[in-house]
């Protein structure tokens, strides 16, 4: 998983990434003004923070509001979670982040895990330290500024708090040890299975001989793996407890990015993600876990896993179709010139639809998005139902390279951060040798609807992008991909290359030589 070498820390020295350990990826760092800048752009959600007017300032607020009712010192867990928005929200993982493991997510677990713990303290099922170890581990479980991956690494994580000693003092004045925060985050892993379950269990005991946990005393250890294990289930079900379908498909687009689903599979993937929590090792927790929810949570869950799952069962009906040729799927070159035509107005708001279905709103702008489609020298091809002018499944739309990179002297804070169907600008660290010679075109990644996916639908708007850019006298077509399938690409024939490979994704920039490509090859 990490390939790395743990040793036993002493918590009252300075720890340095080279005693944790990990991957380092030719990704750029962040420059030096980063954070300040940050912090400035952040003013304006500041203050609406500070006035309760954004969604975490909510969830501060509910958190407050359990507290009072536990053996919780108010004012330590006020400046506890005010550090968490602040460390998480300058580091780039505040509310403009479009991923999935933000402030606001490690929020929504920090008061499941409370309103849950809260109700097992009212049975004696869990001690006022053990609700405070939980709470603490729940606020920070993701905090993981440098993002090798979206999927936070739990080594890193113990890498940025130890190093925080600011939060150090904070964890103090819970009364609780940090070394057993810093264990039940471990547990958080995800899956927790294989190779990850040995380096995140060895970890685990080793912090528990540094907060003075015998080897012998095995009932002690088993009972912090049990916590962990209920903070790792608070983890998974938070967001889809805390808000209707939508919410919860908004939070399986951010999620499948962290753990790897491609677009295609969200529906399915996320059935197999909740049916995962019945496994024989963890189904008594998640029973325990949800049982001490309020009614209005438990549900809120059980209709998001049933929406996921009708979800699929649509997606099944719509391949069946295509399959037995029911639905046949076509390609239309379009040309968005006049913007006060109805007919237009129609394509751009299905397309924006399509959109909205996949991109989370954080990682675009619609001002930006819709300026591009009117743009003359925008390639926009759209996949249909039966016809040229049927109904709009999905398409691809791109332009020339130059307008993909931001502007000289201007740094943009999203780049670097792929989106799992969309990329608006060129990835931090991307250089181009044929930017300015007006010779390629920037393809976007391919947009498609539910159930329309996986049915060579993306292989029909490819192959018909390239023949458009070909058309119009570009010599080469460039996007992002996975390495794996560019070189399958390359394998089969296709004039393809690798420009900047990314070690930490591996969603690799490519390019494409139209000059080379032969019409057999795009159209098979």
């Amino acid at each position: 998983m990490r390939g790395c070498h743990l040793v036993i820390i002493d918590e009252n020295d300075p720890i340095t990434k080279n005693e944790i350990g990990y991957h380092i990826t030719p990704i750029e760092p962040l420059p030096w003004w980063y954070e300040y800048y940050k912090r400035i752009r952040l003013f304006p959600w500041w203050t609406r923070y500070n006035i309760g007017l954004t969604e975490e300032a909510s969830h501060k607020d509910k958190i407050l509001g359990l507290v009072a009712k536990m053996d919780f010192d108010k004012k330590s867990t006020s400046k506890i979670i005010r550090h968490a928005v602040s460390e998480f929200s300058k580091h780039g993982l505040g509310s403009d982040y479009p991923g999935y493991h933000t402030i606001n997510h490690n929020l929504e677990v920090a008061y499941i895990s409370l309103l849950s713990a809260g109700n097992q303290k009212l049975e004696n099922k869990m001690s006022d330290k053990d609700i405070k170890n939980l709470f603490v581990a729940a606020l920070f479980h993701d905090f993981d500024p440098r993002k090798e991956f979206e999927k936070p690494n739990e080594d890193n994580i113990e890498l940025f708090i130890r190093n925080d000693q600011k939060l150090a003092n904070l964890i103090h004045s819970f009364d609780i040890d940090l070394n057993i925060v810093i264990a039940l985050i471990h547990r958080t892993t995800y899956p927790f299975s294989g190779t990850q379950k040995e380096h995140a269990l060895k970890r685990m005991h080793e912090l528990f001989s540094l907060a003075g946990i015998q080897k012998d005393d095995a009932s002690t250890r088993q009972h912090y793996e049990k916590l962990g294990l209920y903070l790792s289930i608070c983890d998974r079900i938070a967001g889809y407890c805390l808000g209707d379908f939508n919410y919860a498909k908004e939070l399986a687009r951010r999620n499948a990015r962290g753990i790897g689903w491609h677009s295609q599979v969200i529906n399915v993937k996320s059935v197999e993600y909740f049916a995962a929590l019945k496994q024989k090792d963890e189904k008594d927790t998640v029973e325990r876990v949800i049982q001490s929810l309020p009614v209005v949570c438990r549900k809120n869950f059980f209709d998001n896993v049933e929406g996921f799952r009708e979800a699929w069962e649509k997606e099944l009906e719509i391949k069946a179709s295509l399959r037995k040729n029911e639905l046949n799927l076509v390609t239309a070159v379009e040309n968005i010139m006049d913007v006060k035509n109805k007919m237009t107005k129609d394509l751009c708001d299905m397309i924006m639809k399509i959109r909205y279905e996949y991109c989370s709103p954080t990682n675009f702008n619609d001002r930006e998005f819709l300026k591009s489609l009117y743009d003359p020298n925008t390639i926009l091809i759209t996949l249909r139902i039966n016809s040229k002018v049927g109904e709009i499944v999905g398409y691809v739309k791109g332009g020339p390279l130059e307008k993909h990179t931001p502007k000289h002297g201007m740094y943009d804070e999203n780049l670097g951060k792929m989106d799992s169907i969309h990329m608006e600008s060129l990835r931090r660290g991307t250089y181009d040798e044929n930017l300015g010679k007006m010779n390629s075109v920037f393809m976007e990644w391919i947009a498609i609807k539910t159930g329309y996916l996986g049915e060579k639908g993306g292989h029909m708007l490819r192959s018909e992008f390239l023949k458009e850019a070909k058309r119009r006298e570009y010599t080469y077509v460039t996007s992002y991909y996975q390495r794996e399938l560019i070189i399958h690409r390359k394998n089969k024939g296709e004039p393809i290359e690798i420009v900047q490979q990314y070690d930490a994704a591996k969603i690799d920039y490519y390019r494409i030589d139209l000059s080379q490509l032969v019409e057999s090859i795009s159209l098979h």
